[in-house]
């Protein structure tokens, strides 16, 4: 998704434009029938079993007079149907009480009189980005009556509407079946949430933020999770177990009746089925009414003619619900007016990257691999006018990308987490933060609880300085997209703390630490033993001073084809001879990457399982200096018997310290470090994505041509930038010939 209107680019897939796709049906005078969509039954379903018989109809099919709106939106009009989608239900019918979050969701112009084509469309925040989701207006009916979610007016469709876009984008109505409210009311705003357990301690200022949280249009929902009664099943109170509600006004009251004198704080709650309600103090039949004023009733909005939302005390509320979910809206989705005299209520929003086998390290738990987790650094400064004391509130989420389709395919999610750090004298610490910080340092909060959810949320009180927020799965190595935000009183920024981008000379005197260890001859002796030995061979195949790519195969296979001799232990024999098929490893990286190949147009070349296309480009200095389809001497000399095949062919075998033949998750980086390479954890994991194994492991093959490719493309970089600004102008044949063989 992503068409028009969704304030983001369209992606390169399939891409569906309301408006292109409306004036077509408006021009030949159909009606929008939605192929990706489709009104059958796996629009409904995604398991197989026995399924009732649905007719699909139009609003014109159902009643006379269809309406978008009967009288404008109201929180009344959303009742939910058969599916338990409860938590999506009360996150709807909360989009009234906001009208400019109401018209990003619901674009103004829709109705069945004017233009109908049987095409709606409807947007929501998916991941850090809003998407547009058109749809067509046929719905699942039984007896001419809309199954799922529907209006209190028969003939009023836009809650149901948009159900079905939300349906949509999960993949069948079934998957909207059980859920949390959290989700529901962060796809509809991209506002971040609060979980509060009420079956714990509570804060004193609860209500306050509550308070706040309505005055700001914040979206609020709670639910009663009695797990030791029956699901949805109704309490002595007249409220449901496990069943999610909408909070839709908060406000102290002020009573003077035969029992009760003062203010007393009050919550008002709707149940989404529109019927059943809770039965106590200050509930529709509460005999206290009789003594309280008129003024008093219509400033609290009395209407118990309306059955489904009821007024309870904040007391009561603590006592009978068990969680509550405040939902905080970026301020671009509210009315600016409310701002406009409270500016503690301007809240800012940061940040998407991911963990990668290699870069993931777990939690704390894990504390060998934890410190190679993402990291990013965030500045606070109190104000005093806002923050109480000298403190500054901070709400941080971590969002983990799963999404309701993945299980038709099995996805499970993760165990998530973050920790946040305290920077005390930042100039001394190393970047990223290493090993040994995370051992002498405890996290400056509560240590995060590992939930299994889609997002995990903490509100905290910080001092003003730096921090380091670490998040995490809690295993290591699980893969996965992670949408990390920070809402605070006042705008910072976030950064990622690593390090940054940097290639040097190898360090050979680290390189011989290493390999002295194992006793191993200095790179020197290995340096001049392999020069004589690829000169006698290069003598051998070379047509005159130069070779092409033909005579470089045939070097390769006499070299590496040569029986390594016991002895000449410097040389990583058994890693060449354990993981490398010389055709469709070294000659393809040889033939692609060092040599810039002037053949003709579509001139194949085959190798062992495969043949290769190569195609003729204009001259593009590649590799070590290459020029043309030719390869010189020296240049020979360097990537095979000089210091760069030998040196990294000994990195590898220092770091693959179980002598597999492969680089464990965790190593490539200290690998690629030694070998000159200073990357940060965007590079990183690209590169584990390339170059690793389903398991995270990388081959010598894999892990010699990887540094290559670094190696040719930052110095194409570098000459590109010849006075050192880290920027450099590329064009774009440039761009896309470097691409092409790199």
């Amino acid at each position: 998704f992503g068409e028009k209107g969704s304030y983001v680019k369209p992606r390169p897939s399939i891409v569906q434009d309301f408006v292109v796709l409306k004036a077509q049906c408006l021009s030949t005078g159909s009606l929008f029938e939605d192929p990706l969509f489709p009104a059958d039954n796996s629009s409904l379903f995604y398991t197989y079993k026995s399924h009732p018989s649905y007719k699909w109809k139009r609003p014109g099919e159902i009643c006379n007079n269809p309406k978008f709106f009967v009288s404008g939106a109201s929180r009344f009009d959303v009742q939910q149907g058969i599916s338990a989608d409860c938590w999506l239900a009360v996150t709807i019918a909360n989009l009234p009480s906001n009208p400019h979050l109401f018209e990003l969701i619901v674009p103004d112009g829709q109705s069945f009189e004017v233009n109908y084509a049987g095409i709606f469309h409807f947007r929501f925040w998916r991941f850090g980005r809003w998407v547009d989701v058109v749809i067509d207006d046929r719905l699942p009916t039984d007896q001419d009556e809309l199954v799922y979610l529907h209006s209190s007016d028969k003939n009023e469709f836009w809650s149901a509407l948009v159900e079905k876009a939300f349906a949509k984008i999960h993949g069948s109505y079934e998957l909207l079946n059980t859920g949390d409210e959290m989700e529901s009311l962060e796809d509809f705003t991209g506002g971040i949430c609060e979980i509060f357990d009420l079956r714990l301690e509570v804060t004193n200022n609860l209500y306050k933020i509550m308070l706040k949280a309505y005055e700001r249009s914040s979206l609020m929902a709670c639910a009663n999770l009695d797990f030791d009664a029956v699901v949805e099943s109704r309490t002595p109170q007249g409220l449901i177990t496990g069943h999610a509600y909408s909070v839709t006004k908060v406000q102290y009251v002020e009573v003077d009746t035969p029992t009760l004198f003062g203010w007393f704080p009050l919550v008002r709650i709707r149940n989404p089925w529109g019927t059943g309600e809770w039965n106590g103090a200050w509930s529709d039949n509460w005999p206290e009414w009789n003594h309280i004023t008129e003024k008093t009733k219509k400033e609290l909005e009395m209407q118990p003619q309306i059955d489904g939302e009821f007024w309870i005390s904040y007391t009561d509320f603590l006592q009978y619900f068990h969680r509550l979910c405040i939902c905080n809206l970026h301020p671009d989705l509210l009315n600016p007016d409310i701002y406009k005299d409270d500016d503690s209520k301007l809240w800012k929003c940061i940040a998407l990257k991911e963990w990668v086998r290699g870069t993931a390290g777990g939690c704390r738990r894990f504390w060998e691999t934890h410190w190679r987790n993402p990291q990013y650094r965030i500045k606070l400064v109190a104000n005093l006018k806002n923050d109480s004391g000298n403190k500054c509130t901070v709400i941080i989420a971590l969002m983990q990308k799963y999404t309701r389709a993945q299980k038709k395919i099995g996805a499970v999610k993760f165990w998530i987490g973050f920790d946040v750090y305290y920077l005390e004298d930042l100039e001394n610490l190393s970047k990223p933060l290493d090993q040994t910080f995370f051992f002498k340092n405890n996290s400056a909060v509560v240590p995060s609880n590992y939930i299994y959810s889609r997002e995990v949320s903490h509100r905290c009180q910080l001092s003003p300085g730096e921090y380091c927020i670490v998040p995490s799965t809690y295993y290591p190595n699980e893969e996965g997209e992670f949408l990390l935000r920070v809402f605070t009183k006042e705008e910072i920024n976030m950064e990622e703390y690593d390090e940054e981008l940097e290639i040097s000379t190898p360090a050979h005197s680290r390189v011989m630490t290493l390999f002295f260890k194992q006793q191993v001859q200095e790179p020197k002796k290995v340096e001049k033993r392999e020069l004589k030995f690829t000169t006698k061979t290069y003598a051998k195949f070379a047509d005159g001073k130069e070779i092409d790519w033909v005579e470089l195969k045939e070097i390769l296979d006499e070299e590496i084809g040569h029986p390594f001799m016991p002895q000449n232990t410097n040389f990583p024999s058994f890693y060449l001879l354990k993981t490398i098929n010389v055709d469709n490893q070294l000659l393809l990286l040889f033939a692609k990457c060092f040599i810039n190949n002037k053949l003709e147009h579509g001139r194949k070349f085959k190798t062992a399982g495969e043949t290769i296309d190569y195609h003729a480009s204009s001259g593009v200095e590649v590799g070590f200096g290459c020029h043309g389809r030719q390869l010189a001497e020296s240049q020979h000399f360097r990537l095979w018997g000089g210091s760069e095949f030998t040196t990294r062919a000994n990195v590898f075998e220092s770091y693959d310290k179980a002598k597999t033949g492969y680089l464990e998750p965790f190593g490539l980086n200290e690998a690629l470090k030694s070998a000159g390479f200073k990357l940060n954890n965007g590079v990183r994991n690209a590169l584990c994505h390339i170059y690793a194994s389903s398991d995270g492991r990388i081959r010598f093959d894999d892990f010699f041509m990887c540094a290559v490719r670094l190696d040719t493309v930052m110095n194409n970089f570098k000459n590109k930038d010849p006075n050192n600004s880290n920027e450099a102008k590329f064009s774009l044949e440039e761009l896309v010939a470097n691409i092409v063989y790199f």
